[in-house]
């Protein structure tokens, strides 16, 4: 019988550091997660890019729901062909102005 009890106590002990290790295991993982998020979020706030487009000015970005939003209400029309949001050429200015202090992080690249 105690070979029994020590046989049990021993899968117990390796069943409890086998836990540690995957808690260990779960949170290397989530940090992983996280850094690729933070990543990726710094990758969307800092693309997007403006374009001549004959009477209008088109802006495009990597997708970022705060951003589409706040163009939309700067009055952008989305553009499907184009894949971008337009707005009049006499406003550029004013926009540019607006998203950059909203969105300090955004570089703008001025395209021909």
């Amino acid at each position: 019988m105690p070979i029994t009890e020590l046989s049990l106590e021993s899968i117990e002990l390796k069943l409890q550091l086998l836990n540690q290790k995957v808690d260990k295991l779960l949170e290397l993982m989530t940090l992983q997660t996280e850094k690729k998020k933070k990543m990726k979020q710094e990758e969307i706030e800092t693309n997007w890019s403006i374009v001549d487009y004959k009477n209008s000015v088109l802006i495009s970005f990597s997708f970022n729901m705060e951003f589409k939003n706040y163009i939309k209400e700067l009055g952008g029309v989305w553009m499907v062909s184009k894949k971008s949001w337009m707005f009049p050429k006499s406003n550029e200015t004013e926009i540019v102005s607006q998203i950059t202090e909203k969105f300090p992080k955004w570089n703008l690249i001025k395209e021909n």
